[in-house]
């Protein structure tokens, strides 16, 4: 039974240890692969932006905007009830 448990104890304390190198290992690894995901998401909103932009729907989008702050200032203001 002893041996069992030093052998479960030795385990842990390299687990403990070694824990903290390979995540800064793996962080150091794919450090440039962050900037890349991000890199393509933003290529992708502003593709998004332009191909919004190119059908004129930011104009309906800006009233319906427009209209759900004025609906939810009336509101807080207490005009509608």
């Amino acid at each position: 039974m002893s041996d069992k448990l030093l052998e479960q104890y030795v385990r842990t304390q390299n687990a403990v240890h070694f824990l903290p190198q390979d995540i800064r290992e793996r962080m150091r690894e794919e450090r440039g692969q962050t900037t890349v995901e991000w890199l393509v998401i933003i290529v992708g909103l502003i593709a998004l932006a332009g191909v919004l932009a190119g059908t004129d729907m930011w104009q309906g989008v800006a009233k319906s905007l427009t209209k759900a702050f004025a609906d939810l200032i009336d509101k807080i203001v207490g005009k509608v009830k």
